[in-house]
Order: C-alpha cells, then sequence, then structure tokens
C-alpha cells in the first residue's frame, strides 16, 4: 500500500472516493488547496482508496497558542473497506503533522468509538438550550451596545483572543474569516459591548417563521459582559418567544442567568469536537503548572506514535516544570492516549476515583500533585472544518 499527498491530478479519483463516501454528486467536490490531501493508494500506486485532508490551526492551552492538525474528509470507498487505508493514511500524517509543528490533532467524529481506533478522544462535551424569554425575567434589558461592521473587526477580534486564551483548547483566529462584518447582507448580527469593565459579543440569526433568536456564539469576559449581551436579547421578546443557545460548555454561567423554574428550558447534550495528543513531551511541557511544588510519573501508551510511549517525570514549581522521558517501569499512574487525551487536553477535573474507571488506567500511587496539574477548564470550539 503506497500512502502519498495528493494532488490535482488525483482529483477525478479523489472525487470518487468522496462522493462515494458522503453520497453526493461527484461534480460537486472541490479539491481545497490550502488544505494537504492524503490517499492510500493499492494496484502499484494506481488505484486510490482511502483519503483525508490535513489543514493547520492553532488552539489556546493554558493561555499559549500550540499547533493543531486539523483532520476531516476522512473517506474510503465501500469495496475497499477493512483493508487499512484509513490507518496506514493516519500513521502517514500524524508523522507529517508532528513534523510541521503540530503537537495536537482534533476532528469532528461521525462516530466517537470509530475514530477512538486512531487515538482521538471526545473532549468537548455541550449543550443545546433552547428557552423561553420568560426565563430571561431577571434580566434586565439592555441597548447601549454596537453592530460589528468591518470597522470593528478589530476590536471583535481582540475581544475573541482575550476570552480564548481563558478558555481550554479554543481556537485562534489569526485573520477574520470566521466573523460577520455584513449583517444585512448575511442576516447574522454581532452585537458588542467594549467598556473597561465588560467586553464581549454575541452573534446570531433571527427565524420569524419559528420566532427564534438562535445565538451561535457568546463570548464574554466577565458577569456584566455577559448580563449585558442577554439583555440586549432579550429586546427581542416582543417579536420572538425563544431563544437557541448552540454549543454552549455543559458548566455555562448562561444556566446560571437563565432560570428554569417552570421547565422551560430544553437541554440538549452532545459530543462535539474529539482530540489526540501528538507530542506528550511538548503538551506536557505547554502546560500551565501550580505554583506549589509537585512531581508526578506518568506512564503513556501510544500504538501509533511511538515517540509517547514512556514513563515521563514531571516536576513542577511556581508555574515551571521540568520534564524527564524514562523507560522505567515506576510510575504514579499510566493511561493510554486516549485516556492522556481527555485528561490533559478535555481538562474535565476529574477525580482520580472517576479516572479510576476509564479503560487501561492504572494507578499505583498517590496522584494529588498530577490532578493539581490538571484542573477542570472549560473546552469549547467554535469553528468548524
Amino acid at each position: 500500500m503506497l500512502i502519498r499527498k495528493l494532488t490535482k491530478d488525483d482529483f477525478e479519483q479523489f472525487s470518487e472516493v468522496s462522493a462515494s463516501a458522503y453520497v453526493y454528486n461527484a461534480e460537486e467536490t472541490t479539491f481545497v488547496e490550502d488544505v494537504d490531501n492524503f490517499g492510500a493508494f493499492i494496484n502499484d500506486g494506481k488505484t486510490l482508496i482511502s483519503q483525508l485532508e490535513c489543514g493547520f490551526k492553532h488552539n489556546f492551552y493554558c493561555g499559549k497558542k500550540i499547533g493543531c492538525a486539523a483532520i476531516g474528509g476522512v473517506a474510503s470507498k465501500p469495496e475497499y473497506r477493512r483493508m487499512g487505508g484509513v490507518r496506514a493514511t493516519f500513521n502517514t500524517v500524524f508523522q507529517y503533522a508532528i513534523d510541521e509543528g503540530a503537537i495536537v490533532s482534533i476532528l469532528y467524529p461521525f462516530s466517537i468509538e470509530y475514530y477512538k481506533k486512531f487515538g482521538y478522544e471526545t473532549i468537548l462535551k455541550c449543550v443545546n438550550v433552547e428557552c423561553s424569554f420568560k426565563t430571561f425575567e431577571g434580566v434586565e434589558r439592555f441597548n447601549e451596545v454596537t453592530l460589528a461592521r468591518e470597522e470593528h473587526k478589530d476590536i471583535i477580534k481582540s475581544i475573541y483572543t482575550e476570552v480564548a486564551q481563558k478558555q481550554n483548547m479554543l481556537f485562534a483566529r489569526d485573520n477574520y474569516e470566521s466573523f460577520c462584518f455584513t449583517p444585512y447582507k448575511s442576516c447574522r448580527y454581532t452585537y458588542f459591548v467594549n467598556r473597561d469593565d465588560a467586553r464581549g459579543y454575541v452573534t446570531f440569526t433571527l427565524n420569524r417563521a419559528t420566532r427564534m433568536v438562535t445565538v451561535s456564539e457568546l463570548l464574554f469576559n466577565n458577569k456584566t459582559a455577559l448580563l449585558n449581551l442577554l439583555g440586549f436579547i432579550k429586546i427581542y421578546d416582543g417579536n420572538y418567544d425563544t431563544v437557541h443557545f448552540d454549543k454552549l460548555p455543559v458548566s455555562s454561567p448562561v444556566l446560571e442567568v437563565i432560570k428554569d423554574e417552570n421547565r422551560l428550558v430544553k437541554r440538549m447534550y452532545t459530543y462535539e469536537g474529539a482530540a489526540r495528543i501528538l507530542d506528550v513531551e511538548k503538551v506536557l511541557e505547554a502546560t500551565q503548572y501550580p505554583k506549589e511544588k509537585g512531581c508526578f510519573s506518568v506512564k503513556i501508551t501510544d500504538n501509533q506514535i511511538d515517540k509517547n510511549n514512556g514513563v515521563f517525570t514531571v516536576s513542577y514549581e511556581d508555574g515551571k516544570c521540568t520534564i524527564q522521558k524514562e523507560s522505567s517501569t515506576e510510575f504514579d499512574i499510566a493511561l493510554d492516549i486516549l485516556g492522556a487525551s481527555r485528561i490533559i487536553l478535555g481538562r474535565e477535573g476529574l477525580t482520580l476515583d472517576e479516572i479510576s474507571y476509564i479503560s487501561n488506567v492504572e494507578i499505583r500511587n498517590d496522584c494529588e500533585d498530577f490532578l493539581r496539574a490538571f484542573p477542570k477548564k472549560t473546552t469549547v470550539f467554535y469553528d468548524g472544518f
């Protein structure tokens, strides 16, 4: 089996694999050149059987930007499935991504269990919330906001970056493509507050037929900003009945502000992005450690990226760390790459007892210093790819 990067000369086969996997007309397929397309070939490199797309982004992890391989378009022709084409392609792309500076990878799985085979674990658990405007009774109306237009793009981007640095794994936006500054053409509106005591913005669409306001992004730096933005949304209660919040973190303070005393809030919990650590040592180096002194040893097992296998002893103090990798048989806790990705990147803030139920975990010693190094943080994704 041959694995290589695809070119325009492979477009016909690329479109056929895409069409057969995603069930659409091959003529609708586009070959995006700003991402890297890889494929698995058989028959001396003549027949493309599997493919995937790999783009590069950055995420904010512990307030720092880290390199991320964004995976999409994973597909195989039905008649060639179960031949190892996708696995072989992933193995090649993992090394390629590491060479390009990525230390984590993210994808949006159609099947959680399927992508676990390649080391991806769900780290974004979110809730879609639909509520009556009656739940806004404790929120005061507020209209001292500004509609974002082209001249405000730097303000919106700076608000996003400020909030993103405090979240976990939110994508960095190095350009303006993900924002909307043409509200009256797109019918997608972004309003913001930008004061010393409050910064934030809300992006939403309106549907008169369903009488619903759909909030797609809501970023704020404190309680005052959140109340201001919700207070502005409340302005629409004369024309609309409900508000839908898309992809809120499960622990979002929005759920504390809107009251559900009369069961007027519907919640639908979903799993979204899955992540994989590509370089364990570099992720551990990027972690922001506590001021207190601590030390832990974690054994990592990774069936696809050999450099991640071993025992990592991390000593930290005053926010800094030293890391020593060994082939020792002594460790405090052992994790496979799924568990490591969930605990380190997902930041659920699990207790040691909760961790003990995760598959392929072995706990030998007191892990208080390990738990302190990876406290609970709010994980959010907004950007698709």
